[in-house]
């Protein structure tokens, strides 16, 4: 279960806080945005996570479950040890047919070029309590055409604040509440990660 949001940093704040003096867990993870039928008359590119881990290995995670109070319920169902490389479109969709993800493969393909989101991390983690962790992550995100490499748009930066816990139980309200005054000074508004980068890549190809 996770209880995630995002809000928006200026280049500066990325650059002094995260990429000049961070030390700990950092990579580049590439995000496939899924696109969005006629009307949007389903939730199925909010509901699917697939990315490039470090853009080398492929994983799928897929919402189960959103809850009124924000929380969503996620599950990893591939989670590859290939490693593979982002131009060979061809062995990532093999694996999603191996995994007979047939809807995914056919809204990936349904408009050209597909469009990828570079996502590069620095991520501090801290434990709450015996059962939860909080995470907050500094990102940096390019959106890229897959035919040819070039950028959609400029560079966003953004910090995103995660309550996680192993399980499908609920997090505690507790520790929500506590989140969001914390955090009062800023519009929350959760979301996972497909549901974020849609939006972003929406309002940036719309400018």
């Amino acid at each position: 279960m996770e209880y995630r949001f995002f809000y928006s940093i200026n280049e500066d704040i990325m650059n002094t806080k995260w990429k000049t003096r961070f030390d700990g867990e950092h990579r580049t993870d590439i995000y496939f945005i899924i696109p969005a039928i006629i009307n949007n008359s389903d939730d199925f590119h909010l509901e699917y996570g697939l990315k490039l881990r470090n853009k080398k290995t492929l994983e799928l995670k897929i919402r189960k479950t959103r809850f009124s109070n924000g929380q969503e319920n996620w599950l990893k169902t591939i989670h590859s040890n290939k490693k593979l490389h982002i131009d060979d479109m061809i062995s990532i969709l093999n694996i999603l047919k191996l995994s007979n993800e047939n809807q995914l493969i056919e809204r990936l393909t349904s408009s050209q070029p597909i469009i990828l989101c570079y996502a590069t991390k620095f991520r501090e983690q801290t434990r709450i309590g015996d059962n939860h962790k909080q995470e907050l992550t500094g990102l940096h995100l390019k959106f890229i055409r897959s035919n040819d490499q070039s950028q959609i748009g400029s560079d966003l930066f953004f910090e995103t604040v995660c309550i996680e816990r192993p399980d499908s139980k609920l997090i505690d309200e507790k520790i929500i509440e506590k989140l969001s005054q914390q955090y009062r000074t800023i519009s929350i508004n959760s979301m996972g990660y497909p549901e974020f980068l849609y939006r972003q890549y929406q309002q940036t190809i719309n400018k």
